[in-house]
């Protein structure tokens, strides 16, 4: 099945239009190396999120009794329960965090690949543009990902 079109992602209309010149977005070159600095922090930060999701689901022993051999009609069935849940949870269906973490990988690359492909059209058509792009990713100081913003009730 070679010539099989990729499956479909959340963005893939908007990437198709931004490669065939249809999409405009305003945006300083700038905002576009920080862009995908950022889409790079994001996707690192959900790799390790999956690494822990893995070892989670592959921790031996959870100390909760679940090792604990059936006695006549006494066992622990709860503890074995809970292990069992907590390691699908992690990583053993489809909707563990480890699946849920990839859902929102294949997200962020979908907005780099669109933000790529705009980026790619601007500079690709402009030399200057081009130049003054590859300065920038080369020599634009690195910053964290802007702080997220928490609402607060009054008088919390």
């Amino acid at each position: 099945m070679a010539n099989e079109a990729p499956p479909a992602t959340p963005l893939t209309n908007l990437i198709t239009e931004a490669r065939e010149g249809r999409l405009t977005i305003r945006m300083d070159l700038e905002k576009f190396v920080y862009i995908d600095r950022d889409c790079e922090y994001f996707k690192d930060q959900i790799r390790d999120i999956q690494t822990t999701m893995t070892q989670i689901a592959q921790q031996d022993k959870w100390g909760l009794g679940e090792g604990f051999a059936p006695q006549g009609d006494r066992d622990l069935i709860s503890a074995k329960t809970m292990v069992k849940r907590w390691r699908e949870k992690s990583r053993g269906s489809q909707n563990s965090a480890y699946e849920v973490m990839e859902s929102h990988y294949k997200v962020i690359e979908d907005f780099q690949t669109l933000f790529r492909t705009v980026r790619e059209r601007i500079t690709g058509v402009d030399t200057e543009q081009a130049a003054k792009y590859q300065d920038m990713e080369a020599n634009l100081p690195q910053q964290p990902p802007a702080q997220a913003k928490i609402f607060s009730w009054p008088g919390l």
